[in-house]
């Protein structure tokens, strides 16, 4: 574990990890923004370690979740592409897709024929 440098509002902390420190100076980018989104002045602000922690894990628990749900969003796209140009293929060939209302069900024997069969 390293120690990287991080500035918020203007107040140095230490930070203990292993992650990329660009990956780290972009949270605390993030989490600067972000209170000031929610303060209409300049504040001094002396976040507690264990609070810096907590939000660091909790930011960090958001950029990771963004990042899978839009490759999640990607996988999907690209497998729908996917499909429909299946069916658009499907449907221009004619070979290997029949529409339910071309399907006709097989005629069942009445019962005084199925008699006859058991005979």
């Amino acid at each position: 574990m390293r120690s990287i440098k991080i500035k918020i509002y203007n107040r140095e902390y230490n930070i203990k990890t292993d992650a990329d420190e660009e990956y780290i100076h972009s949270l605390a980018s993030f989490l600067e923004e972000r209170l000031k989104e929610n303060t209409s002045q300049v504040i001094d602000l002396n976040i507690p370690y264990p609070l810096l922690l907590a939000i660091f894990k909790i930011a960090d628990d958001f950029f990771r979740t963004k990042t899978e749900l839009e490759e999640f969003k990607k996988r999907a796209e690209d497998r729908s592409k996917q499909l429909v140009q299946i069916l658009d293929d499907a449907l221009e060939n004619r070979d290997t897709f029949v529409p339910a209302s071309d399907v006709q069900e097989p005629t069942r024997p009445s019962l005084s024929n199925q008699e006859e069969l058991f005979k």
